[in-house]
C-alpha cells in the first residue's frame, strides 16, 4: 500500500521542520510549507491527501479552507494546536478538519490519523 502524502502547513519554520521530521519517521512524505496560499498554489502539480494544519500559526479562514476542499475533495485537513478549544475557529474545527491534534504531537496518535488517511485513499483508488 502506499503511503499517503503530507503537507505541513506552519508559519513556524523550525517547529514545522520538526513536524516533517516526525511524519518522515512514520514513513509518510512530508513537504513544508509557510502558508494556506502557498499550498494552494501549489496542490495543481503534486497535491497531497493529508494537509497537517498548524491552527497556532496560520491563520485559518473558513471560506479559504472550504474553497481548497471543493477544488481538491481528496484532501484531508489535521489541525494541531496546543489549545484545547480556538475562539472562531470552531466551523473550521467541526466541519472542515478530519482531527484536531494537541501539540506537542503524539507520534502513535499521528500514526493512527496518517495510517486512516492512506487507508481511505487505498480504498478510494
Amino acid at each position: 500500500m502506499k503511503h499517503a502524502t503530507v503537507a505541513v502547513v506552519d508559519a513556524d519554520r523550525k517547529q514545522g521542520q520538526e513536524c516533517c521530521v516526525l511524519v518522515r519517521e512514520l514513513g509518510y512524505p512530508a513537504t513544508l510549507f509557510s502558508s494556506l496560499e502557498e499550498l494552494a498554489g501549489r496542490l495543481a502539480n503534486d497535491p497531497p491527501q493529508a494537509v497537517m494544519l498548524d491552527l497556532d500559526t496560520v491563520a485559518s479562514d473558513p471560506q479559504f479552507l472550504r474553497g481548497l476542499k471543493k477544488k481538491h475533495p481528496h484532501l484531508h485537513f489535521l489541525g494541531m494546536s496546543r489549545l484545547r478549544y480556538h475562539p472562531g475557529l470552531e466551523e473550521v474545527i467541526g466541519a472542515l478538519l478530519y482531527a484536531c491534534l494537541l501539540k506537542p504531537l503524539d507520534p502513535e496518535e499521528l500514526a493512527f490519523w496518517l495510517k486512516s488517511i492512506s487507508d481511505h485513499k487505498s480504498t478510494n483508488d
